[in-house]
């Protein structure tokens, strides 16, 4: 695949992570044993994913702070049991909103954290999203990673700063990482939370790719912290992270970074 970036591609930083978003979500249902299959076929190694806790205090893969938007069902996940959800059909919303899809995937429930590691075990690396506020999700999060013996094939990020600092008084030795948003209201600029997250011994920072600089990208490395981009829109917002210095991306479509990433390999023969 030749992609449409120009004569001179931009250098890859060092390190670089290429990270499957909710696994291959732009060919199967994001959170879904299906999506990170799928990605690890396309070539990818790291995943993202997101975890919140059921009504029985399971930890299932769900983005959404409600199931409203893409099931047939209402409420938060942590109002239904685990049992209750993996029959949730998330595929129907899938096949409605990706009609380029040629597979279809209605039926599709979703997944617990644990199905998905029994599954790939030590194939990925996990960038696992504490994505609710709910106290004790750290540690029920940290409970299944230790079942199957993943403590070193995961990394825990969130825009909740509250829950990496539980993580960290749990087990100071994961990598962590703190998404940073804007739009979610947070007061003070990039530099500041990059220096805040220093403070509380984090391991990286996540920052939009359209807003992401050359300049906050130095500032964290200064700071000893790696720096990636997630919403990646397009192939415009993946270049730019490129060109920035990113050490890595959240992608729905790994393949087409993987191929970049070997157009500029193979420009330095």
């Amino acid at each position: 695949m030749h992609l449409p970036f120009g004569r001179d591609p931009e250098p890859f930083p060092e390190p670089f992570q290429i990270i499957a978003h909710r696994g291959a979500s732009a060919y199967a249902p994001e959170n879904t044993l299906a999506a990170f299959r799928l990605a690890r076929e396309l070539g990818a190694v790291d995943v993202e994913l997101d975890v919140q806790l059921t009504a029985d205090d399971r930890v299932i893969l769900f983005h959404d702070a409600t199931l409203d938007k893409k099931t047939g069902h209402s409420g938060r996940i942590r109002d239904h049991t685990a049992a209750d959800l993996e029959a949730v059909d998330i595929g129907s919303w899938f096949d409605r909103e990706h009609p380029e899809v040629q597979e279809e995937f209605a039926g599709t429930g979703l997944d617990l954290l644990s199905a998905l590691f029994a599954e790939t075990g030590r194939d990925l690396f996990y960038h696992v999203e504490l994505k609710d506020a709910e106290p004790g999700l750290p540690a029920s999060t940290l409970e299944v990673i230790d079942r199957f013996g993943l403590r070193d094939r995961v990394l825990l990020t969130s825009f909740y700063f509250d829950q990496l600092e539980r993580v960290r008084s749990l087990e100071p030795s994961l990598p962590t990482c703190l998404l940073i948003a804007r739009e979610q209201g947070r007061d003070g600029s990039v530099d500041d939370w990059i220096e805040r997250a220093v403070e509380a011994g984090l391991t990286e920072v996540g920052v939009p790719s359209r807003e992401l600089t050359r300049e906050q990208v130095r500032h964290a490395r200064r700071h000893g912290l790696w720096i990636r981009a997630w919403s990646i829109k397009n192939l415009e917002d993946m270049q730019h992270a490129i060109a920035v210095g990113a050490n890595g991306m959240t992608i729905n479509w790994p393949e087409k970074l993987i191929a970049r990433q070997r157009e500029y390999t193979e420009s330095l023969r």
